[in-house]
């Protein structure tokens, strides 16, 4: 009897050490699980949040990348940039190579002076140029800021807005004095509305042209 009092006694007092030996693991592996989705949560947080000095040379997304525009692009851009994009700009439906490559060096130099912010837009499944993007500082002439293009082939999938997203994050960071920035957008032009509204713009009101309602006014707000 004192023998099997024993041997019951010593299985409980094992049984009872392994239940604090599994509790011990079970708060470790919680806290180590909570620290991580919390440091991802506050890396993520911090990243949106540091002001940068310089722009990124490249912006990665989920579903595009956005790339500083470079010389060897600008054949891709203007083979991209069709007459369908062309027509949504109002531009004449077609351009020599010459006139693009002027085009694109101006760009490049506005670029590179901090007068305007802009990306190339790459689509991560095939890594070819499919479009671009960019926020100019204000100025008198030109009220809106903001414009951005994809080659039809690759319209929908949500490759604008999460372009939108990434170069907007980068110009706020760029700009922590900023509080906004502002698209306009052709009143017939409805895809482009429905795209920038899907994007996080707010219309905000009209722009005038000759006492007729022209543009709609949308603004992108620091978050």
């Amino acid at each position: 009897m004192k023998i099997m009092l024993k041997i019951t006694s010593q299985f409980t007092s094992v049984k009872n050490r392994w239940i604090k030996i599994s509790a011990v693991i079970a708060v470790s592996s919680l806290l180590l699980v909570g620290g991580y989705f919390s440091y991802c949560w506050i890396s993520d947080y911090v990243e949106q949040q540091i002001p940068l000095e310089k722009a990124p040379d490249e912006v990665p997304g989920k579903i595009i990348t956005l790339k500083k525009l470079k010389e060897e692009y600008f054949i891709d851009f203007h083979n991209m940039y069709s007459s369908t994009v062309r027509k949504a700009f109002e531009q004449s439906e077609t351009t020599t190579l010459g006139y693009m490559i002027d085009y694109l060096h101006r760009e490049m130099e506005q670029d590179r002076k901090g007068q305007q912010l802009m990306y190339c837009i790459f689509d991560n499944k095939d890594n070819k140029l499919i479009g671009a993007l960019e926020i100019r500082e204000k100025n008198s002439y030109d009220p809106g800021q903001f414009s951005c293009w994809t080659n039809e082939q690759y319209w929908g999938g949500g490759r604008i807005q999460e372009a939108t997203k990434l170069i907007t994050n980068v110009y706020f960071r760029l700009k922590p004095h900023e509080k906004s920035y502002i698209a306009h957008v052709r009143v017939w032009n409805k895809r482009s509305y429905h795209a920038l509204k899907k994007a996080g713009f707010k219309e905000i009101a009209f722009f005038y042209e000759n006492g007729k309602a022209t543009r709609y006014i949308m603004e992108m707000t620091r978050k």
